[in-house]
């Protein structure tokens, strides 16, 4: 296992706060890093997550290199996703709680100041590790820590935009019944 901090990636499908259940597996803390491989930063995440991946097959698989569907990132031009377009996508989850800190290394709960939410960007702490079991080999990030690093434009669930979707409607009084035509 080895320690991996991602610097400045954007938070996406992020259930920090409460472990939720998918695929009718364990419930589960999870988040999904959005990293721009096209910046330095980026770049150098990327770098740091490959040499702790050759590290991890040299030690345990005698240097077997797995192929990338058998590693915990996708390209984000897979899914047609909100600001998954041209970055990689690396996952991660935790059955255990992460530890969440604002800026200034402080405690926060959902909703605070400084709470990471999908969108911001973060700084992340995952335990690179190689799965090698009856289920097969694989590389999996276990989620460890979340520090909100700046502001970003919150994702949203829906794609129904308030403003040019609804109008405003004056009151009216509303009928007794709804076969009153």
């Amino acid at each position: 296992m080895a320690k991996l901090k991602l610097k400045n990636v954007r938070l996406s499908f992020a259930d920090l706060y409460t472990a939720v259940s998918k695929f009718d597996g364990d419930p589960k803390f999870s988040a999904m890093f959005i990293i721009d491989k096209s910046t330095d930063e980026g770049k150098d995440n990327l770098t740091r997550f490959k040499s702790v991946v050759r590290e991890l097959e040299k030690e345990k698989i005698s240097g077997k290199e797995l192929p990338i569907d058998k590693l915990p990132i996708q390209d984000g031009n897979d899914k047609e996703y909100s600001g998954w377009a041209d970055m990689i996508i690396m996952s991660s989850a935790n059955k255990k709680r992460p530890v969440i800190v604002g800026r200034k290394r402080q405690p926060v709960a959902e909703g605070d100041q400084d709470a990471p939410y999908s969108g911001c960007y973060v700084n992340a702490i995952v335990d690179v590790w190689l799965m090698d079991n009856q289920y097969g080999q694989r590389i999996i990030c276990s989620l460890e820590g979340i520090q909100f690093a700046k502001a970003g434009e919150p994702f949203v669930a829906s794609n129904v935009s308030v403003e040019d979707d609804f109008e405003e409607l004056d009151v009216e009084e509303v009928s007794s019944s709804v076969f009153d035509l």
